[in-house]
Formats: C-alpha cells, structure tokens, sequence
C-alpha cells in the first residue's frame, strides 16, 4: 500500500487532508524462543541502538497478546483449501528476528523456484509508513495471489467476487531470486514485541533496525551469507530504501571487508522521496500530460489541483489508479481492503504463516486495511539526506532502479523521473541527456525506460498505478530483472 504522506503522501483518503496539515507542520518532507537472544552483534550497535531508541514511548501492552515463543524459523504450510489452484514447487519459511530484546520484525521468505545458487536474497517492505508487506506479497510480486481480492471488493455490488484462496503469479519475482516479504517498522504487520517493546519513528532509526534484522536473518539461513542483496520497495519506500542504503554502506565501511552486507541494488516502485523535488508543480505538470485537468489550468496547491481533476473528469480518482473511481467505505482507501485485510486474522492462516499471538490483529482486524497508526508522527523535522543517500549507492557502485506506473496520483512519474534526474553522481550527466526508449516485453511496448552507466534505470508503466505488480506483472519482474540478471549467471 501506499504512504500516509503527500508526495510523502497519504493513502487513506479519509484522513488526507488531516494529515497533510500535520506532515506540513513538521517540515517533512521475526521454533524456538528468543526473547533473550540479542542479534546486536557488537558493543558498538548495542550502544547505537542505546542512542537511537532512548527515550522512545513503550507500545501499548494491550495492543497485541504477544505470544511467550515467537518462532523463529518455520516452514509456511498452508492448508489445501487455502493453496486452491497454486502450485509451490519452492520453500516458503516465515518468523520472527529480534531487533532488541524485546522487539520482533516478522519477515516471509520465499524461495527462487529454479533453486539457482546463485540467485540473489531480495528483502521487500511495503511502505505506509506503517503498512505491511503482506500486501506486495499476496497482490503485486508474491508468488501465491489473492487474484482480484481487492479490485472486486471495489465494485458496487453486495459481494466479492474471489474464492478465499490463493491463484499463481507467473510473474512473481521469486521466479528468479530469494524473497523475504519484511513486516516493518517495529509493530508493522504482524511484527510486534512483548511488554517492553517500543515504536520507531524515523526511516533512519528503522535503517537501523534493518541491517540487525538482516545479520539475525542470515543466522537463521546461513546458506545466503554473502549472497547478493537487493533492497526494494514501493511508495514510502521512497524514503525507507534510501535509508537502508546509507545504513548499509556505514556498516560496511565499519567492518571494512570483514563480513559486509554483498550489498548489491536497490529497486523503489513508484516511490515518494523528496518533495522539494517531487513537488506540486510536478504533479501539475504530471496531471496535464495525463489530460486530468485543462490545458489553460495552473494548480498552485494540491488541493486545488485535485478539485480541478474531480471537475475535469466527473468523479474522484482513485488514488493508487485514476482510471478508477475512489470508494468511500470504512476500510476503503481508494480500493476496498477489508476482505484482503482480514484475510490474515484467520486462524488456518495465522497458523500456517507462524503468527506469534495475536500480532496483525493491529494491522489487519477492523478497517486498518493493513497499515498502523502507532508510528505517527513518522519522520518529523527530518533532515536526511534521500537523494544523497542513492547518490552514494550509485557512487559506490551499486545499480539503483526505479519503476513507475503512470496512472499513479499519489507517487507520479513526472516526479519520479524529476527525482532520479537530480541525483547527484558520476552518470547524472549522462542519465539526463539519455532518451527514453520502448520498454518491450513478448514485443509489445508496455512503457518507456532510459538508464546510464548500467547502474540507474528508470522505467515508466503505460497500464499501471501505484502497485504496478498488480496492473503490469510482467513490468514488475522486468525491473527486478534489470538488477538480478546481473548476477543469476
């Protein structure tokens, strides 16, 4: 799902505006038992997450039963009535890694079907922030599909037209590497902690928590140890995947050849990262190529941009897609996400995905539609350094991909492309003055893309919104492909 910020936007519509007021006023922008086991390797990170996480406020006691042995490591069987007509010919494994020694980040890992030992470990989060990565799990790149789950349930009729079980997604991304689907920050999804676990509220401190998460995931699955990784989200993943980029190369340049992170890409689909840069004048521009608002018009304001395009058209978009009408119910953001949400409160699927207690239950019961609300406010009085954060990948020599789907009004790519355009770096000059060329897929154009110095892409999505996995999947695998391809020889 989408980001609860303006261009750092916010999905769920009912509370947009609210929280646009907010996010301007602050200037911004998972066996065995473990509770006592700490994955904080060194005195060092014990005295960084002393440092980062003072002071923060404990989470709520009540908010979920915390179980007394959150697994670990366990294999994800689910039931035949649930499996319906997809076919696992790989290994699926869900669990918890702890952070601290309270807190407790669940993750679901997939593995490549032709078993390639050389394909790459690719972690995924959802953005939000505070939405779960179920969500690209089971409806964008995931292997098993609750096909149409959202997209019926948006209808105007009394009931959804989905079978409760999962379909195959030929084009999921686990075709050709390692996916492990990361519920985070802290409490996201169904992660969660015990009496004394406490919130995050920053990408920087959740960068933190990322790379303990990733050397307590490769102790669980010592076989990846020095596999390639790729980084990867969408939409508030804009802010995140930078974010866990920096945390990477400071780890890396503290260990200094001694056990580094094989960092090896990162991929943000239809991300928000900055809005100096993705700013109104963008999304203007972006709503004028889509023929959204009057050739003569000039939107000054977001809202006033948005009121022209419920005149223009004669109905209120969608947000992730604008060729659909928004729906307005409780558990409504744009589409329909309480069938998909409560999907995971259901004991048979609890069970098979090694759900500790009653964690998601935040996330998924009621009409959250998969996000929290706990981590607000998220990112104030921020003063990281996105695009400088991807300009040192790119200059460390790590390939960098963005993807956008050009339906899309919460993350646009006319600002998408303003934004990989303004990363400062070896190649800018070369990716400036670059032409988009056809994207072709089975030989049809399915958008355009442009790149330089095989280390930035940026690809464009015809047919797509916001979850170009959902609408293009074919698309989606192809970004993924223009990092893994890399090393899958």
């Amino acid at each position: 799902m989408f980001i609860r910020h303006l261009s750092i936007d916010t999905p769920k519509m009912a509370s947009f505006l609210a929280l646009v007021v907010i996010v301007t006023l602050l200037a911004v922008v998972n066996g065995r038992m473990l509770p006592q086991k700490s994955v904080l390797n060194t005195d060092q990170e014990r005295a960084l997450f002393a440092e980062l996480h003072k002071g923060q406020p404990t989470a709520d006691a009540t908010a979920t039963a915390w179980c007394e042995e959150p697994i670990a490591k366990a294999p994800v069987n689910f039931p035949a009535n649930i499996v319906g007509r997809a076919e696992i010919n790989y290994d699926m494994f869900s669990g918890y890694v702890n952070v601290t020694q309270h807190d407790f980040l669940f993750y679901w890992l997939t593995t490549t079907v032709d078993k390639n030992p050389k394909a790459p470990l690719v972690i995924w989060t959802n953005g939000g922030p505070g939405c779960s990565a179920m969500e690209a799990a089971t409806t964008e790149n995931g292997p098993l599909s609750l096909f149409q789950i959202k997209e019926s349930c948006s209808e105007d009729k009394e009931q959804c037209d989905y079978t409760n079980q999962f379909s195959p997604n030929k084009y999921s991304w686990n075709q050709h590497a390692n996916v492990v689907y990361l519920d985070q920050p802290r409490f996201v999804g169904n992660s969660g902690g015990d009496s004394q676990a406490t919130y995050v509220h920053s990408s920087v401190d959740a960068a933190a928590d990322f790379v303990v998460f990733y050397r307590g995931f490769i102790e669980l699955f010592p076989e990846f140890k020095g596999r390639p990784l790729i980084i990867s989200g969408e939409s508030y993943g804009g802010h995140y995947i930078p974010a866990f980029a920096q945390a990477i190369l400071d780890d890396q340049a503290k260990t200094a050849g001694v056990d580094d992170i094989p960092f090896a890409g990162a991929i943000i689909g239809n991300g928000c990262t900055d809005d100096s840069i993705q700013n109104n004048e963008k999304y203007a521009e972006f709503l004028h190529s889509a023929g959204l608002i009057p050739s003569t018009s000039n939107p000054k304001t977001r809202a006033t941009a948005d009121s022209l395009v419920h005149s223009t058209i004669g109905y209120t978009p969608n947000y992730y897609d604008y060729r659909l009408q928004s729906i307005n119910c409780p558990g409504c953001f744009g589409y329909n996400y309480n069938d998909w949400s409560h999907f995971f409160i259901q004991d048979d699927v609890k069970k098979a995905m090694n759900v500790c207690g009653n964690a998601g239950d935040n996330a998924f019961a009621g009409t959250k539609g998969g996000c929290i609300d706990g981590l607000m406010p998220f990112d104030a009085n921020d003063k990281f350094d996105y695009v400088g954060a991807l300009a040192n990948t790119l200059s460390a020599g790590v390939p960098v991909t963005f993807y956008y789907g050009k339906m899309d009004t919460a993350c646009n790519y006319v600002g998408g492309m303003a934004l990989a355009e303004a990363i400062e770096w070896a190649g800018q000059k070369a990716f400036v003055a670059s032409k988009l060329a056809p994207l072709e897929i089975a030989g049809a154009e399915v958008g355009q893309v442009k790149g330089a110095q095989d280390l930035l892409v940026f690809m464009q999505v015809d047919m797509a919104g916001h979850m170009v996995g959902l609408d293009e999947g074919a698309a989606s695998s192809a970004a993924l492909m223009t990092i893994v391809q890399k090393y899958r020889q």
